[in-house]
């Protein structure tokens, strides 16, 4: 089957079911897309931000010393007074000592409980705004990435090239039946050529795919087709020019390499 396409590799990447047995199948035996799925995963798990900690606010105590110290004159009401017996509590501490962090967070809960402070959790003040915009920077990497994969598979898979054509007709005891032949190259310089048929099989039977002089004074043997469609290999050598005729034969058990002079569709080569 073709590559699974790199939408549902990105959906896959996030956790969402979208494999069938056939992709979950194809995603465990090939490298290309292996590798496409690892460096999605690898994006998503980069872009997962863990929650923050639950923070409290600070006993109202603090606040007054934050006053006292900038000299403000509007002390909050309902705060409880710094004593004027001890300078020291007015003194603010240093703004790294301030913050709540996950070591300090545990001391200030327990500094408002000691002061009679109702401990509230920050989120139900502020909400967290920024779970939406995470999810959309996640998503547009995840776009980002997959286009990075998708220009690299075709950077490193190019397209094969057609460099001659037949349409197949039929012969007069196989009316009715039609093919069609494509000869393509492939980036590595080799020459393969697609045989599609459409015709009636009969019991006891197979076809077999030949390339023939168009006196018919010559031909090579290419390969059993199997079924409605096969691949062949062209040999190195084989000159397009001179063996330009695309024939399909019948052809019985009979242990006779030979052509059974039985064409079921012929058709010249074109480029």
């Amino acid at each position: 089957m073709p590559h699974i396409d790199d939408d549902i590799l990105a959906l896959h990447a996030l956790g969402e079911d979208v494999l069938d047995d056939e992709q979950r199948a194809h995603l465990a035996a090939c490298a290309a897309c292996i590798s496409a799925a690892a460096a999605l995963s690898r994006v998503v798990d980069g872009a997962r931000v863990p929650a923050a900690p639950e923070l409290v606010p600070p006993p109202p105590a603090v606040w007054t010393r934050i006053h006292a110290e900038l000299g403000l004159t509007d002390v909050p009401e309902n705060l409880p007074e710094v004593s004027a017996q001890d300078p020291a509590e007015s003194v603010v501490q240093p703004r790294a000592e301030a913050i709540a962090t996950d070591e300090t967070s545990g001391a200030a809960g327990a500094s408002a409980e000691a002061s009679g402070g109702t401990v509230v959790p920050l989120s139900a003040r502020r909400p967290r705004r920024w779970a939406p915009v995470l999810v959309a920077a996640a998503s547009a990497l995840v776009i980002g990435i997959g286009a990075g994969v998708l220009w690299e598979r075709q950077s490193v898979e190019p397209p094969e090239t057609t460099i001659a054509s037949a349409t197949l007709e039929a012969l007069p005891d196989w009316q009715g039946s039609t093919g069609e032949a494509v000869v393509e190259r492939t980036p590595s310089g080799e020459r393969q050529i697609v045989v599609t048929l459409d015709a009636p099989a009969p019991e006891g039977t197979f076809r077999e795919v030949w390339l023939l002089t168009p006196d018919v004074s010559g031909l090579v043997s290419l390969g059993v087709l199997d079924g409605d469609e096969g691949r062949f290999v062209l040999p190195e050598g084989l000159d397009l020019d001179t063996y330009s005729v695309v024939d399909v034969s019948e052809e019985a058990f009979d242990g006779d390499p030979a052509h059974s002079g039985q064409s079921v569709v012929r058709g010249p080569l074109a480029t």
